[in-house]
């Protein structure tokens, strides 16, 4: 049985992946869920604890440290804690600010002030 310190949303967004300690290394992926830790990403990249990734998803940009990763046929399912985010100005970006607000508050409000 899985055991969570925070109940993790589903989510379907597409995502840029991109490790910035390894030019070149990026792919695009998938947003599968999100907490109040993190960001849960599938994508074909092979990442690992400590990696620093930035996510380009919908016209916003978020920076992050991969807390975990687990390497699968098509790539692997990434746990991601965002460190710092900075929004667009399409409704997709509206709803993902307002996602964060609620799930990821100090973050959030990092990129607010």
């Amino acid at each position: 049985m899985e055991q969570r310190l925070d109940p993790r949303y589903p989510a379907d967004l597409s995502v840029w992946v991109t490790d910035l300690l390894k030019p070149g290394h990026s792919a695009a992926g998938k947003i599968c869920d999100i907490s109040s830790s993190g960001i849960g990403v599938a994508s074909p990249l092979v990442l690992a604890a400590g990696d620093v990734v930035r996510l380009d998803v919908a016209e916003s940009v978020l920076f992050g440290i991969v807390t975990h990763a687990t390497a699968g046929e098509a790539g692997s399912r990434t746990g991601i804690e965002i460190q710092r985010v900075l929004l667009g100005d399409s409704e997709l970006s509206q709803l993902l600010q307002r996602v964060l607000l609620e799930d990821m508050p100090a973050v959030a409000l990092g990129l607010l002030s």
